[in-house]
């Protein structure tokens, strides 16, 4: 997971939207920390870090909690 320095310069929803989002598996956090090249979980510190869209982790969130993370 060296990728991390992403390009994060976006001019549209669309673009950000499309950026990966890395995410504990365990508890599906987006507080992903890196220390000495390693990624964990700074919520359960489970080194069992994913990648997908955000789209992508919102359906997980979803499944899993039975509700979206933000609601409008």
């Amino acid at each position: 997971m060296n990728n991390l320095h992403i390009k994060t310069e976006c001019t549209t929803k669309e673009e950000y939207n499309s950026l990966p989002v890395f995410y504990c598996k365990e508890c599906l956090s987006l507080n992903i920390k890196t220390v000495a090249g390693t990624e964990f979980c700074d919520d359960c510190s489970s080194t069992d870090i994913g990648q997908c869209s955000i789209s992508e982790w919102e359906e997980l969130y979803k499944q899993r909690f039975g509700h979206k993370y933000i609601e409008k």
